[in-house]
């Protein structure tokens, strides 16, 4: 029978030279075994498995065969359930998925299980003694191969830390994650390999990551609430860094800084659980990645949406001399950002953020109530602020996009906790068309305000060209400010999903 158990552990992507250096480091002292490893991952053609958040594989080590189904419900949790049995063969022992529920969900599809992809690495091992707990410390090397749709064999490279916490409290795994992070830097990751398998296979793996559900149960705590989406954000943000070390993407710098936003959104939501040091030394460092982005992502849109459709419509040799700036000053932007998520301060960041969430005292009290009361008051902020737009400066409308984002981030957290569908849609869509109006005010705002500082235009030629450019878009903003009022309106009538007796207020 299937044993079932929980796996806590944290992964680390490891650069050239990490192994050699850990291995002589004074927290990871001891034995070392090294075992060849190779595991099969299996899933139906349409992937019934990944799409419940379960991993079905079967490993082949120097002691046998070992069938694991695992469990992950979210994205970028550290706890997963998993159920581990002995068999015979690298071949699936479909009984031993009796046991599990899997079971339930491959009713009737159980012969549709195939091999799907695999790794093979060769994985040295040193256990670790440390405050009464015991870890394992895995250094993993070797390669990930999949199928791609035409039938083709696509390989990645594997170079990856594991510490998995075998028994004792799971702080001290990050307790020796800092110990090792003082003298190395070694960057966590929340992707599983069967994850990064799927996605080699589809071609997806250089795909920029947008934000994943975060399923809560009505019976969820504030404090799984808070790990869940708390996690999932911090995921979002991983998986998009790490695509910037590959290929420079304007989509990923821009899901990076959404993730980054959503964990913003997502603290301050829960702010009033959350011990007030530990937040504002998070929410500090948060700021600053962000912060290291910003001048990426208005050149990006600034380019796309307004220089552009400009030099499109009416070319001219300023324009021309422009967007060679434009290109350059973007390319000096990125080299910014690619040197924050290579700095020794962005993989502490990540470190200390997930140590911080995972360990984090909230109360575990029902998350129901606590959102109600949450999306409420969300909710009556937009509300009173947009009645007023037309009154309110650029700034001020600023400052109204981000708390209708913080707004729609917390509808997204707790969306699951209601089950009126069809409001929830209309409230969600109301909210969005809002955001993006008021987006398109902002990003003129930018344009005028930071473009020739992020931009560099010293060049009076320079300057004046952008000086038309910006002019031009500027005749928009009548047209824009006309469908941000609308938009006002829409959110206004839409109706909160969160409780049935909430009535909307009258528009003054």
């Amino acid at each position: 029978m299937a044993a079932s158990a929980t796996e806590t552990e944290l992964k680390f992507r490891l650069g050239p030279g990490a192994v050699v250096r850990l291995s002589g480091h004074p927290a990871l002292q001891g034995e070392q075994t090294s075992q060849s490893l190779r595991s099969v991952y299996f899933d139906t053609p349409d992937g019934v498995l990944r799409a419940a958040g379960f991993s079905l594989r079967v490993r082949t080590t120097p002691g046998g065969f070992v069938q694991t189904l695992k469990r992950q419900t979210a994205p970028g949790q550290t706890a997963r359930d998993e159920w581990e049995v002995p068999v015979a063969s690298e071949a699936l022992d479909l009984a031993a998925l009796k046991a599990t529920p899997a079971h339930r969900l491959l009713k009737g599809r159980r012969r549709d299980l195939s091999p799907r992809l695999a790794t093979t690495v060769v994985r040295r091992i040193r256990m670790v003694e440390l405050n009464g707990a015991l870890i394992e410390a895995a250094f993993d090397a070797g390669d990930l191969s999949a199928r791609d749709p035409e039938g083709g064999d696509r390989r990645e490279p594997i170079y990856e830390l594991e510490l998995e916490l075998k028994r004792g409290d799971p702080a001290v795994l990050f307790t020796l994650a800092r110990r090792l992070a003082r003298d190395l830097t070694i960057v966590p990751v929340f992707e599983s390999k069967s994850e990064r398998g799927w996605r080699l296979a589809e071609g997806s793996s250089r795909a920029p990551r947008r934000a994943a559900p975060t399923p809560l149960s009505p019976e969820a705590t504030t404090s799984d609430a808070f790990r869940t989406i708390a996690m999932a954000c911090l995921a979002q943000v991983s998986a998009n860094a790490e695509l910037l070390r590959v290929v420079r993407r304007s989509e990923a710098v821009h899901q990076l800084r959404v993730g980054l936003r959503r964990l913003r959104a997502a603290i301050g939501v829960f702010k009033p659980l959350l011990a007030e040091p530990e937040r504002e030394r998070i929410e500090t460092e948060l700021k600053w990645l962000a912060h290291e982005a910003d001048a990426a992502r208005d050149l990006d849109v600034f380019i796309r949406d307004v220089f552009h459709p400009t030099a499109l419509e009416t070319p001219s040799p300023g324009l021309a001399a422009l967007g060679r700036h434009l290109l350059t000053a973007r390319g000096r932007a990125y080299d910014r950002v690619l040197a924050a998520i290579a700095s020794p301060r962005y993989a502490l960041l990540m470190l200390e953020t997930t140590a911080w969430v995972e360990t984090a005292a909230l109360p575990d009290a029902p998350v129901a109530p606590f959102a109600v009361e949450a999306l409420s008051r969300l909710h009556h902020q937009v509300e009173k602020r947009a009645r007023d737009l037309t009154d309110l400066d650029a700034d001020a409308r600023h400052h109204l996009r981000i708390r209708a984002k913080r707004l729609r981030y917390a509808a997204e957290f707790f969306c699951d906790l209601f089950p009126s569908r069809r409001r929830r849609a209309r409230y969600l869509k109301a909210l969005e068309r809002l955001q993006d109006t008021l987006g398109a005010l902002n990003d003129l705002a930018v344009a005028r305000d930071r473009i020739p500082g992020e931009a560099a235009l010293d060049d009076a030629a320079l300057a004046f060209a952008a000086g038309r450019v910006i002019g031009r878009r500027e005749r928009d903003e009548a047209a824009l400010l006309a469908a941000a009022l609308k938009a006002c309106g829409r959110f206004h009538d839409a109706r909160p999903f969160w409780t049935g007796r909430q009535s909307r207020q009258k528009r003054s």
